[in-house]
């Protein structure tokens, strides 16, 4: 078996072990008007949009607002990361968590202590304080 041969086998089986959460990316992806332009870290891929303020990873897709460079972007290539380790269980142990936090946040716990200190509470929730460590964020 060519070393080619093996590297596939090997992202076909990573797709399918990021299955849920590679689906639900394409499923936004289709969504949101997205640029064209793309960056790419570390084999990931990120495609920009204006119409969402923040970003999202989701198993080989990460969806992030373009304004959101260095921190974000870094933050969200941690999120690929625990989704490759956690495969099937990083929507329930991840996604839902950090989705749900977002929300509250954003609707409210920012308008309650304001965004600088919500900012740095956010961060600091376990799963995306993990995200910072494994992507080299340090807020």
């Amino acid at each position: 078996m060519t070393t080619t041969t093996r590297t596939k086998i090997k992202e076909v089986l990573l797709y399918i072990w990021q299955l849920p959460q590679n689906l639900l990316g394409l499923v936004l992806l289709a969504f949101y008007k997205r640029e064209k332009v793309y960056h790419r870290l570390n084999g990931r891929t990120f495609y920009f949009t204006t119409e969402m303020t923040s970003g999202i990873s989701l198993g080989n897709y990460i969806i992030m607002n373009r304004e959101d460079r260095e921190d974000g972007m870094r933050h969200e290539y941690g999120h690929t990361i625990q989704s490759r380790w956690l495969g099937w269980l990083y929507l329930p142990i991840i996604g839902l968590p950090s989705g749900l936090y977002n929300l509250i946040d954003h609707y409210i716990i920012e308008p309650l202590i304001g965004w600088e200190a919500s900012y740095r509470l956010y961060y600091r929730m376990p799963w995306e304080a993990w995200a910072d460590k494994l992507g080299g964020v340090t807020r």
